[in-house]
């Protein structure tokens, strides 16, 4: 079951980068860490919110550094909140 989060719900964080990628890594903050709170997202129907909290807890949250590009790495966090929710 696919669920559509809406931008609103998502807390975004922003931070340099570690590890390899030369200066700009280092200086830039392509970092991301994406938080989404389950427990108030109107999201889900309270049974699904209950479900869904029993598997992954009241709060997601996902860390993606992957990319030199913030832009990109928002992209992967999203997915990869998609694929938490899909489980």
């Amino acid at each position: 079951m696919r669920f559509e989060v809406p931008e609103s719900e998502l807390r975004w964080r922003f931070d340099t980068s570690g590890g390899p990628g030369g200066q700009h890594a280092n200086r830039s903050n392509t970092r991301v860490e994406l938080t989404f709170d389950i427990e108030h997202s109107r999201v889900f129907d309270v049974p699904t919110r209950r479900r869904v909290m029993e598997k992954l807890g009241t709060r997601i949250r996902i860390s993606e550094d992957g990319s030199l590009s913030q832009s990109t790495n928002r992209k992967r966090a999203v997915h990869r909140l998609g694929d938490h929710l899909d489980r």
